[in-house]
């Protein structure tokens, strides 16, 4: 009869317990929580690079009939994308989502031969484009992206808000990163159709080839200041991108759709690309070298050797403070 009792009591506290703790669920709005998590980020993208390579490795890219015909589609950009010609200063080679700007030591913005940019496409979830719009961090710092700029460029109908980019001012840097919020009216007035959201892949829909080898941009490798190494991985740290790896000081992170390695060194003079990993359309072995650029296809895969770029071009990069205007 006892045990019976007890048996009983134990029952009802468990009961009790459980009745307590559906209660407490019940008050949770498990949902909401999640969408409050999802939406207090910026989606991280990677958009296109650009690098400042020297006379003879733009030649090269450049020359009728040569490398870039078979490798991929290039342009002189907007607001047509002219196909290029012998006396262009700054070319844009096609991928399918990312693109690499490539300029010449004659480059309009008078950009040194090294000096080198990664561009992030942000987006906030829940929210539609407007010159308001912040990127979420996960920490708030006054030092990191406060910086603002609105690129706006000319096209048929007039001149169009492209994208409003965030960035952290480095005087005396030569890698430059940024992160931007794009406007889908843009695509609206370059392709005189509706677009609700912006897609890389639909600015890119007129110029990418996807006969000819590249594809799209996988992994990018940098060589680091102090300054820079802590800059870059500061920003990436409060977007949220992951860290996938770390080999002593160098971090491997996860940078939108791309992994982005950053290696420190105290010794260097400037931040420079050391090599740009991308995918390729379909399977093809070679060696290329053009100038100070060696470019490597394994396989489906492209590694784009610059070391050579910025050890034959290092004495001209001391003190590199020019800031562009576009991004």
């Amino acid at each position: 009869m006892f045990r019976s009792i007890i048996i009983i009591l134990i029952l009802f506290v468990v009961s009790c317990k459980q009745q307590k703790s559906n209660e407490y669920d019940a008050l949770i709005d498990k949902d909401k929580i999640k969408e409050l998590t999802e939406t207090n980020r910026s989606d991280v993208f990677f958009n296109h690079l650009y690098i400042v390579v020297d006379s003879l490795t733009y030649a090269r890219l450049i020359e009728n009939g040569g490398w870039h015909e078979v490798y991929a589609n290039f342009d002189e950009g907007l607001p047509n994308f002219n196909p290029i010609n012998e006396n262009t200063s700054t070319c844009y080679l096609r991928g399918h989502q990312h693109y690499i700007e490539i300029l010449g030591p004659n480059n309009r913005y008078n950009e040194p031969v090294g000096k080198s940019g990664l561009g992030f496409m942000l987006e906030n979830p829940k929210e539609h484009f407007h010159l308001g719009l912040k990127p979420k961090m996960k920490k708030i710092k006054d030092s990191l992206l406060y910086a603002s700029e609105t690129v706006k460029m000319p096209l048929k109908n007039g001149e169009e808000t492209w994208f409003k980019a965030f960035y952290t001012p480095s005087q005396g840097t030569a890698i430059h990163t940024w992160y931007g919020f794009y406007n889908p009216a843009f695509l609206d007035s370059l392709y005189q159709d509706k677009h609700y959201t912006y897609d890389r892949k639909v600015f890119l829909k007129n110029t990418y080839d996807e006969n000819r080898l590249f594809n799209g941009i996988s992994a990018i490798e940098l060589n680091c200041t102090l300054n820079d190494y802590f800059r870059i991985g500061q920003e990436l740290a409060n977007l949220r991108c992951n860290l996938l790896e770390r080999n002593g000081d160098t971090l491997i992170i996860q940078g939108g759709d791309i992994k982005v390695t950053l290696s420190p060194s105290s010794n260097l003079e400037y931040s420079h690309i050391s090599k740009i990993h991308c995918d390729l359309n379909h399977s093809e072995n070679s060696t290329t070298h053009l100038g100070n650029v060696v470019i490597t296809n394994n396989g489906n895969e492209s590694i784009w050797d610059l070391n050579q770029l910025h050890k034959n071009n290092s004495t001209n990069n001391n003190k590199l403070i020019y800031q562009r205007n576009d991004l």
